[in-house]
């Protein structure tokens, strides 16, 4: 009894050590198997495009994240990218913006505005807004809620009889993609094409039929013409040359007034031109006169010079105008919360009376100027 007793024990013991040796090839194999699977996503995702913020629902967008190691696409991958490409070009305006000397990262971004809002942004790129929206979460925060001011509370819905956004200078889109999520109609201007590639792929992502945000690849001014066009440093401070710069990448720009393209009723018109706004307004005196535009949010270099007051004045009696109001922009103030930010904790002057009765004796305190119809401060 004893005898069998033991062998029984025996062979238990013996049944479990199987099991257990079993159980253990078993799970190490699971753990084999989970570090090659790891590794697989790992080279299936290579940098260019960073999938953990990327859901952007376009057929083909894996194989690009494929292909891209900071090589150039083939003319194969192109076309096949581009016909299973269902947002209206993006796929295009993406590869694009990879074959660049930069070699830039694209990156799909959900913004820390309110809302937030998707845009495509890059990193190893010229875009001081990409930088500063990928470190703080937003780009210019009082403008943002000056935007949001404006745009928000259902006042961009499909309803609304004016509800156009005039984006001249729009860069990679960041205020065009901001108030098409907002649900306004959107007209976007932008004549540098590098910066513009990110721009043509929010629109496409956000409107694929191109019914409502629409990229014009122009720049505005007071006539039709072909300018020259100079990238120094980064994209935000590109601008429009009386000549061709050496030592400078220079583009020749297609410009148009903006009085050709726009024949209604505008929201806002937002003006970032880096010094050639005044040219902007000369092209647009038919759309200030002959249509309501509501606001206008504009950047105005060399403020206090005569000339440029008087092109101050001359933009709030075309556009009828009842008050202008000068604030300063805090570009390097990152951890603001715009979800709570009230836009009376800004820094902002109301100048109607100095811009109306040009009086130069008092000087303006910042470039960042906002005409609108209704009173704000005080209210």
């Amino acid at each position: 009894m004893t005898s069998s007793s033991n062998t029984g024990i025996r062979d238990l013991k013996l049944s479990s050590c199987s099991l257990f040796f079993h159980w253990a090839l078993a799970n190490k194999l699971v753990l084999v198997l989970t570090l090659i699977f790891s590794l697989l996503l790992l080279l299936h995702f290579r940098p260019g495009f960073r999938p953990e913020e990327f859901n952007a629902p376009a057929t083909g967008f894996l194989t690009l994240c494929r292909n891209n190691n900071n090589k150039s696409t083939t003319n194969e991958e192109k076309n096949a990218l581009m016909s299973g490409d269902k947002h209206g070009g993006m796929v295009d305006a993406l590869v694009s913006a990879l074959e660049t000397d930069d070699k830039p990262t694209i990156r799909f971004y959900k913004t820390a505005t309110f809302p937030p809002f998707p845009i495509f942004v890059c990193e190893n790129c010229k875009c001081d807004i990409c930088s500063h929206t990928l470190s703080h979460g937003y780009f210019a925060p009082i403008e943002t809620t000056i935007f949001r001011h404006i745009l928000g509370n259902g006042v961009c819905g499909r309803a609304a009889p004016n509800n156009l956004l005039v984006d001249v200078g729009a860069n990679v889109g960041y205020f065009s993609a901001y108030a098409a999520s907002l649900g306004c109609r959107v007209a976007s201007f932008e004549p540098n094409e590098h910066p513009r590639r990110y721009l043509e792929a929010s629109a496409a992502l956000y409107d694929p039929h191109h019914l409502s945000w629409k990229v014009y690849p122009v720049a505005i001014g007071k006539e039709e013409k072909k300018a020259h066009f100079t990238e120094e440093g980064s994209w935000g401070v590109s601008h429009i040359t009386k000549r061709k710069l050496m030592q400078v990448r220079d583009l020749e720009v297609q410009v148009v007034p903006l009085d050709s393209i726009v024949t209604e009723d505008v929201l806002l018109l937002k003006i970032d031109t880096e010094g050639y706004e005044a040219s902007v307004i000369a092209g647009s005196h038919n759309v200030l006169k002959n249509y309501d535009v509501q606001n206008v949010v504009v950047e105005v270099k060399n403020f206090n010079e005569h000339v440029v007051r008087d092109f101050l004045f001359d933009l709030k009696q075309d556009g009828r105008f009842t008050h202008v109001y000068n604030y300063f922009e805090e570009y390097q103030k990152p951890g603001m919360d715009l979800s709570t930010f009230d836009l009376h904790e800004a820094t902002m002057y109301d100048v109607t009376d100095v811009v109306m009765n040009k009086r130069y004796e008092q000087e303006l305190k910042s470039e960042d100027f906002w005409f609108c119809k209704k009173p704000f401060l005080n209210t």
